[in-house]
């Protein structure tokens, strides 16, 4: 929890309080000497609604999760984890009103994390099965098969060799189908943190806006982070259809 001290120094370094202590120099100094007192009141009063508003709650501290198998998703999900506690840092760190708007980015950002151990999580059970196969060496039976069954004359001979030849190439498919799946998880999986990165950004930017560009701006960040969201549910519900849990 930040000292009194701190929590001082940031009610007076307020960027709203700032701006109306500017704008009360400028209008004494250039309008009536008379203003500038007033403005002066207008920043203490300011400077002590900051300093009795209720200080912000410190996020508490996530459960610690699994290290998974796969060296890259660990990576994908370390890098997501930075971004997330850095942007609840900088939301905690903010002075109110502005840290109830970063709060809602924040919390939509800890959804996001959700999101991602939930997609890493199916991508490591896609790829230790991709692990045990040899798609070439699948691809080889098939043209084996494929050859026997042209060469045979025996019609028992020839309907096993077919379903034989049916079961590798159903493998063959499904196989490069997971590929295909593994390979959209981790892209989502950096679109996620790419995300993050940009809306930790965003909130530092936010804290230097003055309160009306500072609002609009936070509901711009939390409807990109909702429509992201939107975007990871349907892509699971093609998952869901495609790979069920617990397969392959």
């Amino acid at each position: 929890m930040p000292s009194r001290s701190e929590v001082i120094r940031r009610a007076a370094l307020d960027p709203i309080a700032l701006g109306t202590l500017g704008i009360a120099s400028i209008a004494g100094l250039t309008l009536a000497l008379w203003l500038l007192p007033l403005g002066l009141l207008a920043y203490a009063a300011q400077v002590l609604l900051l300093l009795r508003a209720p200080a912000p709650v410190a996020p508490p501290r996530p459960t610690p999760r699994p290290t998974l198998g796969s060296a890259q998703l660990n990576a994908r999900l370390a890098a997501i984890g930075r971004s997330r506690a850095a942007i609840a840092e900088s939301a905690a760190s903010s002075a109110a009103p502005l840290a109830r708007l970063l709060e809602t980015i924040s919390s939509q950002a800890g959804a996001l994390v959700d999101d991602a151990w939930q997609l890493a999580e199916r991508g490591e059970i896609i790829e230790r099965y991709l692990a045990l196969l040899d798609i070439r060496a699948i691809a080889g039976d098939i043209a084996r098969l494929e050859a026997q069954l042209a060469s045979t004359s025996d019609d028992y001979t020839a309907e096993q060799l077919r379903q034989a030849l049916a079961a590798r190439r159903e493998k063959h498919d499904n196989a490069v189908a997971l590929q295909t799946f593994r390979a959209r998880i981790d892209a989502q999986l950096l679109n996620i943190g790419a995300t993050l990165e940009n809306t930790l950004a965003e909130t530092i930017r936010l804290r230097t806006a003055d309160a009306v560009g500072a609002g609009d701006g936070a509901s711009e960040v939390a409807r990109r982070l909702s429509d992201l969201r939107a975007d990871m549910d349907a892509f699971r519900q093609v998952l869901d259809t495609a790979v069920p849990r617990g397969t392959p």
